[in-house]
């Protein structure tokens, strides 16, 4: 009796585990495919310039910072 528990449960945890495989598998092919998308979307745009970002919105985060109102 106790064999055929062990055996069920042996099945059940197998079954789980490749469910859970198979699950990775399928995202990490999707995820590959979506790189590669953007790969080649990137390439056919063709070489551009990077912008840096600017300046002025660092500092219009500090004076937010300032306003707090300290704890006595």
């Amino acid at each position: 009796m106790e064999s055929i528990h062990k055996s069920k449960a042996e099945k059940a945890r197998e079954k789980t585990l490749s469910d859970q495989f198979e699950a990775k598998r399928v995202k990490n092919k999707a995820s590959r495919e979506r790189k590669l998308a953007r790969k080649e979307e990137r390439f056919a745009q063709g070489p551009q310039e990077k912008v840096p970002a600017p300046a002025a919105a660092v500092p219009a985060a500090q004076p937010a910072q300032a306003t707090k109102k300290s704890k006595k």
